[in-house]
């Protein structure tokens, strides 16, 4: 039986059973984001320092398994409406621990009807608003993007460096235009969104393991 955000039961498995599952790891930076997913997720905190401490001691634990990571959560966009799922096709990153580059998550072969909208992440270090970043910053990362987060780009560079299959769809809460404040008061709601979509979309790949 697939395990849904509606069901929280494990049927037992036979050893049989359970190598011809996929094995996933969902990632997201914090509870909030995820709602009634969370206890299947592996939380990185924010911050991409935060997401590389926890993937690594993450892939540690599974040295020579097979499975794939998919990132959730949300993002600002100065392009999509708040409530807005979209499926990150791009990462790109800039700052002082990070060389610049761009890279590509892969894509899952969902039907139709969960296709969403694709968009290139701009992974950041710190919570994208105009009291933080200057007019002509804003404008430079805008044109390189038209999402953004804060751990993507520590995620997906270490799991292509390690061979792991990374995919990211992501929520926006935000147009870049409200303080972290604001962000803390719709996640939750809009949790409730990502985890209905989140649900189809891990229902569409047939039987599957989560790990931490």
């Amino acid at each position: 039986m697939i395990m849904n955000c509606h069901s929280q039961t494990h049927t037992p498995q036979t050893g049989n059973e359970s190598s011809s599952k996929r094995k996933v790891a969902l990632f997201a930076a914090v509870p909030e984001e995820v709602g009634t997913w969370a206890d299947r997720v592996n939380f990185t905190g924010i911050g991409r320092e935060n997401a590389t401490k926890t993937i690594l001691s993450f892939i540690n634990r599974h040295k020579g398994e097979d499975y794939i990571i998919i990132n959730m959560g949300t993002v600002g966009s100065h392009v999509f409406p708040v409530g807005t799922i979209l499926s990150i096709d791009e990462v790109v990153s800039h700052g002082s621990f990070f060389n610049d580059f761009k890279m590509r998550p892969s894509q899952l072969p969902l039907p139709e009807k969960l296709k969403v909208p694709h968009a290139t992440l701009f992974s950041s270090d710190s919570f994208v608003d105009p009291s933080v970043y200057t007019p002509e910053k804003l404008a430079a990362m805008k044109a390189a993007a038209q999402c953004f987060d804060m751990e993507s780009s520590a995620l997906i560079s270490i799991a292509d460096a390690e061979g792991i299959k990374y995919v990211s769809f992501k929520i926006v809460s935000d147009n870049l235009d409200v303080p972290f404040s604001v962000w803390q008061e719709r996640v939750t709601s809009l949790a409730v969104q990502l985890d209905e979509f989140m649900g189809k979309v891990l229902e569409a790949l047939g039987e599957v393991e989560y790990i931490k």
